[in-house]
Parts: C-alpha cells; structure tokens; sequence
C-alpha cells in the first residue's frame, strides 16, 4: 500500500506558472537524476567515450551492449578510484561560481570467460559491474538591488539550489560466441538513486536592514530510489575489419522513497502553522533506449568505435496517476525523445595504448514559453530553449599499459552543459515559521563544467 500523505503534485517545489502548471520537481528529476544510462566505468570506458557497443570485450561494454561480454576472451578483474568535480557558473545580472570536487571509487568489476571447446558456440562469459555517480552541484545567485518587494519592504539577497548524492548502478551479464562471429548477451541491471536537495532564498529587510533566510516550501528534501531494468544485444563480425552491434535497453522501473518538509495552513499574519517533514513513497518508469553501434579493427594497433543511442524519454512517467496527473501531463507536452552520439579511437604501440573519444546529447526538453522577470524585475514573455536540462558535450583521453597480465590504465574527461532553471513563483518559509512569496518567476542561466580523472588497475587471467 503506498503512502501517500498528500497530493504529490503539490509538494517540493511546485511552481504554478500560468502557462506551465504541469511542471513541478518530480518531472524534471526523472529526466535528470534518474537518467538512465549512467556517466561511469573503468579508465578505458571513459577514454574512449563509452564507444565500445560494437567492439566489446570489456566488462563495461555492456553499458551500451551486453552483446560485448561474448568477445571477451581472457578473464580479468579491475577496480577504478578517481576524482570528480564540478565548476557551476550561475548568470542573473552577475556571475557566482561554485565549485567542488570527490574521491570516489566509480567502479569495479570481473569478466569470467570458459571455453566450450568442440561446440560453435565456443566461449560463453559472465560479468558482474558496479558504477557509481555523484550527483553533488550548487548554484548561488547573488543580491539583486534592481528586484524590490513592497509589503514587506525588501530586496532580493540572493538564492541558493543544491543537490549532493549519488547513482550507481549494479550489472550481472551473460555473453556468449559463435565462431568468434558473432556474439549474443543479456544483462540485468539493479539502479539506486541516492540524494539531498535543498533551496534557500534571501530577502534583505530595508527597514532594519536585516537578511533573512527562508526554505523552499517542500525542502529540504531527500530521495532514495531503487530500480530495475534489463539490457539484450547482438554484434556481427562482417569480416577481420568491421563489427555491427545493436541493442535494446529497457525502461528502468523504480520505488522511490521521499522525505520533505511541507508548510501547513498559511496565515494572513505572514505566518505557517507548522513546517513538518512528511514521508511518502511512489513509483516511476524511466524511459529506456535502443543503441546501433558500428566499430573497425585495422590489425593488432588501431580500433575506432561510433555509437548512436536512440532515448525514449517521453516513455518516462510517475505512478500513481491520480496524484501524478500534472507531472505526467508536463512530460507528455515539453519532454521529447532524444539522441546521443560516441566516437572514440584507441592505437596500441606494443604494451603502450593511447585513447580518445566524444560524446555529444542532446537535450530531452522541449522550448518552454512563459512571462519571466529578468534581473531588474521587469516582466516580459519569454521562450527558453533549454529548460532544466541542456545538451552535453564530452571530450575524454587516455592512456594504458600492459605489464602481462596486470595493466594500469588512466582517463580525463571534461564535460559542459549550458541550460535555464526556473525559480519564483513559489512560498519560502523560514525557521520561526514566517514566509514569505515571489510572485514572479525567474530564469537564471546555468554553465555546468564537470571534470573527472580516473586510475583503473586490473589483471587479466
């Protein structure tokens, strides 16, 4: 029996723009922090910018195809260990910019190969993967002396969003060989997403010129979602040269646990007569994806892999319906299917490899119009074009080495992404349970730079 303590489309951030009114938190956040495929693996995964779906081989391969476990022909375990950071530049009249960074081990996994000598299906393999995520991004905005409020009377004194958690993901895949030409896999996959999230709004008092701090109406607010999906895929070796691959990926389906703080009973005295945390839990269907790749081998030195993943965001819906309506009706009019392209390129000198890759995603929203207040308050329609989320560009290197058995390998990513959130329009309730409103609604613009460098050890057997 679910526990729904209240409508959920009310709660954690709703924002009820005229022309939107379908958006709230729960919407953008499928599409965001559950994203299904995830931006973790191993240094050579990431080195060659995930474009293995047709070249295989590597545990992490079954990120785009299962079908890649089947070309595996030693077995080998790896662990991978990395820094990752963010730089977050945040732009209404004046620029802030956040930045932070963590260690944490993003993956480690085994590939067990066994001969089936005699057979045309002469090798089969079992993989196990876990990767891990982190999810942690602030924006600031700074005081604002141009946007004023006149009961009371106040100044905008700035506004804060931030997220800190994680997602990781945990495979168990088969794969198997015929002939060596062609390849079979299917893999099962268990998601969690785990996060905080809090927004804070300041509002300087002009008569006393005291600042005061106020909640989002619904935050803080954290989140544990724990999901299921399963992945199937086929590659052909056409000849020494060339490989095809194809696979499906299919939705992931989650239970999500919440926990949020929620505003009851809003006097006229500019007061709550309570701020509790409520719990609920609810289900979510995130879309799945199909993924054709295409790779070439030029003898033992020179592999090169492109990838096109096909996102069926629009399949993304929360449950249950009744509560939903407006999330679901928001994904159905601004979310879009979307695509995705790999390239990357590995070149071997004996024991040494050299790698490179890019990524390119595209935006799964939708332009929005609506009325906004730019940063000197004055209310205009506009029509954003990347709204709460925004395309991605990565750029990776790396580098390997062979001992014999035991290899060290090494990748750098870089990562942008440019896009508008949306605040305002919302009840911000402070410590002693007084509140305050933004009538208006309002779109700073977002620069996102994410940096990520990893080490994998592993050991072939």
């Amino acid at each position: 029996m679910k526990k729904i303590l209240l409508s959920l489309c009310t709660l954690v951030g709703t924002m009820a723009f005229a022309q939107i009114k379908e958006y709230d938190q729960y919407s953008t956040n499928a599409l965001g922090l559950y994203s299904q495929d995830i931006n973790a693996g191993n240094a050579k995964y990431i080195g060659v910018g995930g474009a293995v779906g047709a070249l295989g081989s590597d545990i992490n391969s079954v990120e785009q195809n299962p079908a890649g476990l089947g070309v595996a022909i030693n077995s080998e375990v790896q662990v991978t260990a990395g820094v990752s950071s963010y730089n977050n530049e945040t732009t209404f009249g004046t620029k802030i910019n956040e930045k932070d960074n963590r260690f944490n081990f993003q993956q480690f996994g085994g590939t067990f190969v066994f001969a089936n000598e005699g057979s045309k299906w002469n090798r089969f393999s079992i993989g196990v993967a876990y990767l891990n995520q982190r999810l942690d991004n602030r924006s600031t905005i700074g005081t604002n002396e141009n946007i004023k409020f006149a009961n009371p009377d106040g100044t905008f004194a700035g506004y804060i969003k931030d997220v800190d958690g994680y997602k990781s993901k945990f495979t168990v895949n088969l794969g198997t060989s015929y002939e060596d030409k062609f390849y079979l896999g299917a893999g099962l996959n268990f998601h969690e997403t785990n996060y905080t999230s809090y927004e804070q709004y300041a509002e300087r008092d002009d008569n006393n010129g005291k600042t005061y701090v106020y909640n989002l109406n619904g935050a803080p607010y954290s989140e544990i979602g724990q999901g299921f999906s399963f992945s199937l895929g086929a590659i052909y070796k056409v000849n020494h040269n060339v490989r095809l691959g194809a696979a499906y990926h299919s939705p992931v389906w989650y239970n999500i646990a919440e926990d949020f703080y929620k505003a009851n009973n809003f006097n006229t005295d500019g007061t709550v007569d309570s701020y509790y945390m409520y719990s609920s839990d609810y289900d979510m269907t995130r879309g799945g994806r199909f993924v054709g790749s295409l790779g070439f081998v030029v003898g033992k030195n020179l592999s090169f892999g492109a990838d096109y993943t096909y996102h069926l965001n629009d399949d993304t819906k929360l449950k249950p319906k009744r509560y939903f309506a407006n999330s679901n009706n928001f994904i159905n009019d601004y979310v879009k299917n979307s695509s995705e392209v790999r390239l990357g390129a590995e070149y071997r000198i004996e024991r040494f490899k050299l790698r490179a890759g890019y990524n390119y995603v595209a935006s799964p929203m939708k332009d929005i119009t609506l009325d906004l207040a730019n940063e000197n308050n004055i209310v205009s329609k506009n029509s954003i074009s990347t709204p709460f989320i925004g395309e991605i560009n990565r750029t990776s290197f790396g580098f390997g080495y062979d001992f014999g058995g035991f290899y060290i390998d090494a990748a750098y990513q870089y990562q942008t992404q440019k896009y508008n959130y949306l605040i305002g329009k919302s009840d911000y309730v402070d410590s002693n349970n007084e509140y305050v409103s933004l009538s208006n609604a309002y779109s700073p613009k977002v620069k996102l730079n994410n940096n990520l460098f990893l080490v994998t050890l592993g050991w072939q057997f």
